[in-house]
């Protein structure tokens, strides 16, 4: 779950961030605040992982509103006008993204979001075992004109061919345009692991280990030589956990 606020003096731009957010059900809306010196009173009282946060506001910009946060959560950036785009990225933010916001780009930016938590949590924990707060995570992959929402956990495998990639899970294959490096960036490293240059599988629905493949829901999946020093690696850390 992704806790996070929306900070911006227009209700209407709330509102519109609220109803794209509710349809997500790994985000969780703390507060909303019109108020930019309300918003830091709470922050410094609560944790949270993400700020939606607007750049122009009359009593304190986003772009200072940031610089007063001490320890700042995850912040992507919303404005009307997009001249402000270089300096939100050298204040290190997620994501800017310009109103009015669409759906699809702002699940792009919930994905990055995803990515920056996932590698914090794998680098905090590399070989611990995964809480159940993250087995509960859920991806958005766009496939055509639709988006899948996939629970991390029920992802077996992930099949590579060229710029598409197969999610191989226990319900239906689900085909989207990704390429697979883009597809590692949003998985917890810890849970998932490349073990063919076409292929990355889940440790934790791997059946047996043969030299040359792995087997998964009874399918072979290609081990390459490439890979395997490291994929065993990862293997022999976790006997005897």
């Amino acid at each position: 779950m992704i806790d996070y606020v929306i900070i911006d003096d227009e209700p209407a731009a709330i509102e519109v961030l609220e109803i794209h957010l509710n349809t997500l059900p790994s985000m969780v809306q703390k507060a909303s605040f019109r108020d930019p010196m309300e918003a830091l009173d709470y922050l410094q009282q609560h944790k949270v992982d993400l700020i939606f946060l607007d750049i122009n506001m009359p009593k304190l910009s986003g772009i200072s509103f940031s610089r007063l946060l001490q320890n700042p959560p995850l912040i992507i950036f919303t404005t009307a006008y997009s001249e402000y785009a270089l300096e939100s990225y050298e204040l290190k933010a997620v994501d800017y993204l310009l109103k009015p916001i669409q759906f699809d780009r702002l699940l792009q930016a919930i994905m990055k979001v995803k990515n920056v938590l996932n590698q914090t949590i794998g680098a905090q924990s590399a070989n611990a075992e995964p809480s159940a707060d993250v087995s509960e995570q859920t991806i958005f992959i766009k496939s055509g004109a639709e988006f899948h929402q996939l629970a991390i956990k029920n992802i077996k495998y992930i099949e590579s061919d060229g710029n598409y990639v197969t999610f191989h899970t226990a319900g239906r294959p689900i085909l989207a345009r990704y390429k697979l490096s883009e597809v590692l960036g949003l998985l917890p490293p810890h849970q998932f692991v490349r073990v063919h240059r076409s292929f990355v599988v889940a440790l934790k629905h791997i059946e047996t280990i043969k030299n040359h493949c792995v087997i998964i829901d009874k399918h072979e999946v290609p081990l390459s030589s490439t890979y395997r020093e490291d994929f065993l690696e990862i293997i022999n850390g976790k006997i005897g956990e």
